[in-house]
């Protein structure tokens, strides 16, 4: 069975308790460029899980995804990736989710 190509651009290697990347995805009403970076709470050391959207930059979109989980690999970035572009009122600044 063939690897899927994954549909984001990985700006360092998977696996880690952190990871910056870019991908499309939509923001107020139309696709844009994410220049993520997703990180572990444990990595963080914030007390909750939590979607920052910043200003535009350069390379996209910024935004911060921290969330309690191991590492950041494939599956892992697909679900995180996935919820951001299925987040229903997603809008800038900070918003907590989980415990």
């Amino acid at each position: 069975m063939p690897h899927a190509t994954p549909d984001y651009q990985a700006l360092i290697p998977l696996g880690g308790p952190e990871l910056q990347l870019r991908f499309r995805g939509p923001f107020e009403g139309r696709e844009i460029v994410w220049d993520a970076r997703f990180v572990t709470r444990r990595h963080s050391g914030e007390a909750c899980n939590s979607i920052t959207i910043g200003d535009e930059g350069p390379q996209g979109r910024r935004l911060t995804v921290v969330l309690d989980v191991a590492a950041f690999d494939a599956p892992t970035v697909h679900k995180t990736i996935t919820m951001v572009r299925q987040y229903k009122r997603l809008r800038r600044g900070r918003h907590e989710f989980g415990s």
